[in-house]
């Protein structure tokens, strides 16, 4: 039996350390570029970097690659204790979003039990802007340098790749980094939702519903960036299942302007009201929903002749008459598993986005 290829290209580069044509801090080929050398699976070759760095033969810098590392400089081994959260501050407890405020509870009560300090950059204060620009990100960049003993820096979702990428990823050396909420295509650790999954069951739920005609609205410019993802995934499980595209009506650029939203509603109202069938609306945002149950709920007796089912989990959508059915991510557990991929710092969950739980409220609007 010949020897397993991930050890073939293991030897390959500690051949190449040993013999000094890779030297101490010399940049190693991508993953990419090994996958493509070699002939083998990307999965092939993260074995090989976790191989070589539990070795200590080389370490990983976000953004830059992997690094030949430098044996002849004495290892730092204080452990890092403190965990930079650069995540907006929560908003005050009410029933219409506490997403933010659940997931920090989740990080703190994790962070404080495994011992950690927890740094708050001042530049965070200003997060709820809505652009954030190169000021700010320099400005943050400042605030975190110094931070001694850092165990890991954790960034909220609405910093955009492309801040991260300038700004952040060039000076964080070994340092973890954790975006909280979303995904990314950084090679950089996160934590998000699990947008196809929660589809899947949306979709399964509509179809038992008894509706014959559907109404998907999307809120493309949610920070979390996978609420496409889920309405279109939502909308492929209903086409699979044999409803006829034109019974399907999808519908983009919810909560962009109030003339908008208007139009959207009178539109689902008419069909309703006018349909001899059961009509279902998919909400991808509670605050559209919440706008649904408001202007309709007394007219479109939704449970009976509609239906309604939303995402996000706000508190105000089981205080509705009735209450809506909803899909509620688990935001705890989402900076539970936050904290955990800081402290795990491992090489192959750079590869795979961690997700969170969710459950399915089941209530009145279905």
């Amino acid at each position: 039996m010949g020897m397993p290829q991930y050890r073939v290209i293991t030897n390959d580069l500690l051949k190449a350390m040993d013999g000094g044509s890779l030297k101490p801090g010399d940049r190693i080929a991508s993953i990419r570029e090994l996958s493509g050398r070699y002939h083998v699976s990307q999965i092939t070759v993260l074995r090989v970097f976790k191989e070589l760095s539990q070795m200590g033969r080389i370490i990983r810098r976000d953004g830059m690659g992997y690094f030949v590392k430098d044996l002849s400089k004495p290892e730092n081994r204080s452990a890092g204790t403190t965990l930079i959260l650069a995540c907006r501050s929560p908003k005050q407890i009410s029933e219409d979003d506490n997403f933010i405020l659940r997931m920090m509870e989740g990080i703190h009560t994790t962070a404080l039990s495994r011992g950690l300090n927890i740094f708050v950059p001042r530049t965070v204060a200003t997060i709820r802007t809505p652009v954030i620009d190169d000021t700010h990100m320099e400005n943050l960049l400042r605030d975190i340098q110094d931070v001694p003993h850092p165990a890991g820096i954790v960034l909220d979702m609405l910093y955009t790749d492309k801040m991260i990428k300038k700004h952040i990823l060039p000076h964080l050396g070994n340092i973890p980094c954790v975006i909280a909420g979303r995904s990314s295509s950084l090679p950089v650790q996160t934590v998000s939702l699990p947008f196809e999954k929660c589809a899947d069951d949306a979709a399964r739920l509509a179809l038992k519903s008894g509706a014959q005609e559907f109404f998907i609205y999307e809120d493309a410019r949610n920070p979390w960036g996978g609420n496409p993802v889920l309405c279109r995934r939502f909308q492929e499980q209903l086409i699979q299942a044999g409803i006829p595209k034109t019974a399907i009506h999808y519908r983009e650029k919810i909560l962009s302007t109030l003339v908008r939203d208007m139009e959207l509603l009178q539109e689902l109202k008419a069909k309703i009201v006018r349909s001899s069938h059961k009509v279902l609306a998919f909400s991808s945002s509670d605050y559209f929903s919440q706008f649904i149950m408001k202007g309709l709920h007394k007219t479109c007796h939704f449970g009976s002749k509609s239906s309604l089912i939303s995402f996000g989990g706000f508190e105000c959508m089981m205080r509705n008459d009735p209450p809506v059915t909803s899909i509620v991510p688990d935001a705890r557990q989402l900076g539970i598993l936050t904290v955990e991929q800081v402290l795990k710092n491992d090489m192959n969950a750079y590869a795979a986005n961690c997700m969170t739980d969710y459950k399915i409220e089941l209530n009145g609007t279905l």
